[in-house]
């Protein structure tokens, strides 16, 4: 048996307005983690070992700074590999890790002292992403893309407070993202690209909606001919 991970709700002026910890029964082994994970990574494999020029037409790496809203903001980063199937569609699979700690406002002010949260959020994401062609703002030219994807977060969080053990708690469930962005081609292979999404988690049997943003970079094998 696992526990319920931490639940909390703070006001705008980060005062802490409820959480609570308490006795859950999923199974302690990731299992829907592993499965979405494994499944990304031997995809990954797969189009790396594939030596024909094809494969090297049609793979690209990405990587950068990712946000979350939720659980005080977590900060972390983003890698992603995708497949273009054509010059406008592709299926990507994204993985992000992003970390927070936080203190509660006011109890630092009283006798209960500081307490700390420590949040740590995993994303596991695949899903097709499609891009409408470049559209010119003023003198640069940006791609819009619109991307749906699907699969899993890990949730990990730890309250600490002087003289009284910590209690840490996590729980893995189903996740979906609906989003879009935009990428600036720097070169033939290069690309700046900016993600902005709706993250719709299911952790702890509720859901959670949370702002999802990612600044990176994106190195296409073939050309950003796309």
């Amino acid at each position: 048996m696992m526990q319920r991970p931490v639940v909390i709700q703070a006001t705008q002026s980060g005062n802490i307005d409820s959480y609570s910890l308490g006795p859950h029964s999923k199974p302690n082994a990731p299992s829907l983690l592993r499965h979405v994970f494994w499944f990304g990574l031997i995809g990954v494999i797969f189009l790396l070992s594939i030596p024909s020029g094809f494969a090297q037409q049609n793979l690209e790496l990405s990587g950068g700074y990712v946000h979350a809203t939720g659980n005080f903001g977590v900060d972390g980063y983003d890698l992603g590999a995708a497949w273009w199937f054509n010059p406008k569609v592709s299926m990507a699979f994204n993985f992000d890790d992003g970390y927070d700690t936080s203190t509660i406002g006011p109890f630092q002010l009283t006798t209960f002292g500081t307490i700390a949260v420590k949040s740590h959020l995993q994303n596991y994401l695949v899903g097709p992403r499609m891009f409408f062609g470049t559209k010119k703002i003023q003198k640069y030219k940006f791609n819009p893309f619109a991307e749906a994807q699907f699969g899993a977060s890990h949730l990990a969080t730890t309250i600490q407070q002087p003289g009284v053990s910590s209690q840490s708690a996590s729980d893995n469930a189903f996740t979906w993202m609906l989003g879009g962005g935009g990428e600036y081609h720097l070169d033939a292979h290069w690309s700046a690209r900016v993600h902005m999404d709706l993250l719709r988690t299911h952790l702890s049997d509720e859901g959670q909606s949370r702002l999802r943003l990612v600044l990176g970079v994106a190195y296409n094998f073939g050309s950003n001919a796309h």
